[in-house]
């Protein structure tokens, strides 16, 4: 309140912003010597009664024919007072403008308010008032961290009022996480939620939260009407809302999570809707200040999110709107449109951006997945939106959630249509990636059926570059030389940059495992070539690990292969994470190769935790690859012993970030270069740092007692920060920093 003359707390119904204020105006009591005053103005509906209400809350005495604005401006002239205005949401216009005119009239007042949205005068400072920290609703942690979370100490509080023996314990910790994860962390539906407590188990009270404002009705006889239940909560909210806002709320509650104002614009508006796309900013813009929406605005492109009692209500005006069918498949199209863009442009300078986009909208993504599989007629459109998501699967961390979804569309879609066979050579890539080499074999035969049955010379191209992948893995490198010189003619045919470069790149090693190694390099030089002049960065890293591991396998001494690797290591897309633990498998070779075996064990534990993280091994790619690894560790394991490899490669897993310092490099002395780091807030190297220690988003959560979805929010603007995309390469730009020592080595 030092600041500002007037501060308001904006959120959204029940996050408990009278609350805060009350206990903010009760530590700053003693710097007001006449006293805080409290005014609630829930009860008053007409604002022409304003200041008749604050006048009583103030306690002046109506003694004179002036105005009650007057007589209130008088009372605080020569006063030092705070004054909380509680519940202005209802009342904003005129709140406005007799809070303007009794801080210009008396200068020792200033003012605390409530309200769903900012009055907007220009003295005001605003303080977004957010729900209380959740945990994760899987996975939650143990219960002595968990009852740290604020969510979680309010519930406690709340039931043992009802309910003394209650606990947090190892039986009931994951649906404690589970149903304060689903309240939103939202003060007044924890505290309606524990009031059910005295009948219910947890688990009941959060299964059955679906239908949570039938559940959630058993407020306080002494709290307001719309606080006694959420949907008369909701219900004021809603009412504060135009109709066109109405709408876009309704409309809104299609997004299962965040999104941003193009999505909104494309799915939300236009024809048959009832919102005109011009006023889409506006309306957006006035849910925010109603609190409805949450917006993050500090990224490149703003994003927007409901919490899911909001969405929850939102949804059900949907269903009785008549548009939810219409506004799913919008949603549905709408990111089936990106996917298929960005595979569309993966040949090119933005695969990088590309994998983060697709990162970004995964919830939005799953959800048009998940509609395409239940809505009758809609399996084709899963199968293209599973196929547009390739990149997604196979280059980025995705490999068994994309398996799984592969697995549902194919199942949900058998007839043998051309959109099915490139789900399946899609399914095929993920299969042999994971191992499962049956499963692909399968998948191979029938895509290679429909690619004849339509004359699909698209799909033969695809199918030979997969008989080529398959007999790779299966140890026959010239059967998979044969299958892919075939593949890339027919896709040389076809003009697909993209299939051309994958299949050289795998050409490569397939020829080198052939023992021609001057086909090798001169394939790879080739997709190098194209790959450089196309702007592209993938097939290009990997056609370099290929050139790479030809030339360490035939004992090239020309030039350093470890450099060479982390030359491609460098160029690797954010988000590759098979490249980059393929990287990491052949440093490792590379290393034992030189009986630099400390380094060697390392790197084989930092691969051993890509591996699993992943859900596959070295094993996957062909008996070749998996005997060089085999070697590597145990010529390590044989000159380190046991033991001391056992805790090197346990350093590897757990400091992945050390995998590129070159061993036995110095550590630089003198004060650190700074210049061109990234500025991290102290939470953000705390994140960092655990982000390379391997920890997951939920683990870190835990570490730091914050929310999964604050820990969420660190993470995205970290990697805006550092221009990463996975966590992977947090520990490798660390890893640079603390070698040229610009960072502190501790972060």
């Amino acid at each position: 309140m030092e600041a500002s003359r007037l501060l308001t707390l904006a959120g959204p119904g029940g996050v408990g912003k009278t609350r805060l204020a009350l206990r903010a105006a009760e530590l700053a009591r003693r710097a007001f010597p006449h006293g805080v005053w409290f005014a609630d103005l829930t009860a008053v509906d007409d604002p022409d009664r304003l200041a008749d209400a604050l006048a009583a809350a103030l306690d002046v005495k109506d003694q004179s024919h002036r105005s009650a604005w007057e007589q209130v401006a008088d009372h605080l002239a020569d006063r030092r007072l705070l004054v909380v205005l509680d519940n202005c949401e209802h009342l904003v216009v005129a709140c406005a403008g007799l809070v303007d005119h009794l801080l210009r009239r008396a200068p020792g007042l200033r003012v605390l308010a409530t309200s769903r949205q900012p009055l907007g005068i220009p003295c005001e400072h605003v303080l977004a008032v957010d729900p209380l920290p959740v945990p994760a609703g899987e996975a939650a942690p143990a219960a002595e961290v968990l009852t740290a979370y604020e969510s979680v100490a309010l519930l406690v509080d709340r039931v043992t009022a009802v309910r003394p023996d209650f606990s947090v314990r190892e039986d009931n910790r994951e649906a404690v996480a589970r149903l304060c994860a689903r309240l939103d962390g939202l003060p007044l539906a924890i505290e309606l939620a524990a009031t059910r407590l005295r009948s219910l188990s947890v688990e009941q009270v959060a299964d059955r939260l679906d239908d949570r404002f039938r559940l959630l009705t058993l407020g306080s006889p002494a709290a307001v009407s719309r606080q006694q239940t959420l949907r008369a909560l909701m219900e004021w909210s809603y009412d504060l809302c135009s109709e066109q806002e109405r709408l876009l709320w309704a409309g809104l509650s299609v997004f299962p999570a965040e999104f941003d104002l193009d999505a909104v614009e494309g799915i939300c508006a236009g024809p048959g809707i009832g919102i005109d796309t011009v006023d889409v900013l506006d309306l957006v813009d006035g849910l925010v200040a109603k609190s409805v929406l949450s917006v993050r605005p500090d990224l490149p492109r703003a994003r927007y999110r409901m919490l899911e009692t909001i969405r929850q209500y939102g949804r059900g005006i949907l269903a009785d709107s008549g548009l939810e069918q219409d506004l799913r498949r919008r949603h549905r199209d709408h990111y089936l449109r990106l996917a298929v863009h960005s595979c569309e442009t993966w040949c090119g300078p933005g695969q990088a951006e590309n994998l983060a986009r697709l990162r970004t909208e995964r919830d939005n993504l799953e959800s048009a997945i998940d509609w395409s599989l239940s809505e009758p007629g809609e399996s084709r459109s899963a199968l293209v939106l599973v196929s547009a998501l390739r990149y997604e699967w196979t280059v980025g961390e995705r490999l068994a959630p994309g398996r799984r979804r592969l697995d549902q569309a194919l199942k949900a879609a058998p007839e043998p249509e051309p959109e099915r066979g490139h789900a399946l050579w899609t399914a095929v890539w993920t299969a042999l990636l994971q191992g499962d080499r049956d499963a692909a074999a399968a998948w191979l035969e029938e895509c290679a059926q429909i690619a004849e049955m339509y004359d699909d010379d698209h799909l033969r191209g695809y199918a030979c570059l997969l008989s080529g992948s398959a007999s790779l893995f299966a140890g026959d490198p010239a059967g998979a030389a044969r299958h892919y010189a075939e593949g890339i003619a027919f896709m040389r045919r076809l003009e697909d940059v993209a299939a051309v470069l994958w299949g050289l790149f795998q050409h490569t090693i397939a020829l080198s495992l052939s023992g021609d190694s001057a086909s090798a390099r001169a394939a790879g030089a080739e997709a190098i070539r194209i790959a450089r002049e196309r702007g592209e960065t993938w097939a290009r890293s990997e056609a370099m690990w290929a050139c790479a591991y030809d030339r360490w396998v035939t004992g090239d001494q020309d030039v350093d292969v470890a450099e060479l690797v982390r030359e491609a290591l460098d160029l690797t897309p954010n988000g590759n994470q098979l490249g980059m633990v393929l990287d990491v498998e052949l440093l490792a070779w590379i290393a034992g190769s030189r009986s630099c075996h400390d380094e060697a064990a390392r790197l084989l534990g930092t691969a051993t935790a890509l591996w699993e993280s992943l859900g596959t091994g070295i094993e996957a790619f062909g008996p070749a690859l998996a005997r060089h690894s085999a070697r590597c560790r145990a010529g390590a394991k044989s000159a380190l012993g046991r033991s001391r490899f056992d805790a090197l490669v346990q350093q590897g897993r757990a400091r992945p970030m050390d995998m590129l310092r070159p061993p036995g490099a110095p550590a630089r002395s003198g004060a650190p270069d700074r210049a061109g780091v990234p500025e991290l807030t102290r939470r953000e190297q705390d994140v960092a740092r655990l982000i390379a220690r391997g920890l997951t988003n939920k683990a870190i959560a835990g570490e730091l007692v914050l929310s999964p979805r604050t820990v969420d929010g660190h993470v995205e603007r970290l990697f805006d920060k550092i221009g990463v995309n996975s966590r992977a390469q947090v520990a490798v730009w660390l890893a640079r920093q603390r070698q040229g020592a610009r960072l502190p080595d501790d972060l």
